[in-house]
């Protein structure tokens, strides 16, 4: 978590990627659905990348953001 980046909280009027719950249905991504970057209040993020926001961590996986433990 040490490299996690703190972020604001999700502006609805900003563009911010999808975020998954922890036993969401959607972990499985189809292939033709795939984008590699994440975005969180028009800020784009690599794959693999942490944020935290509100006390909470997220990982981009595959264009969504996945909670973490």
């Amino acid at each position: 978590m040490g490299d996690a980046i703190e972020v604001g909280a999700d502006d609805p009027s900003k563009k911010s990627s999808e975020i998954l719950g922890p036993n969401s249905d959607e972990a499985t991504v189809q292939m033709s659905e795939m984008e590699l970057t994440c975005f969180w209040n028009n800020v784009e993020f690599d794959q693999g990348k942490q944020i935290i926001t509100e006390g909470k961590v997220y990982e981009c996986s595959f264009g969504k953001w996945i909670p973490q433990d």
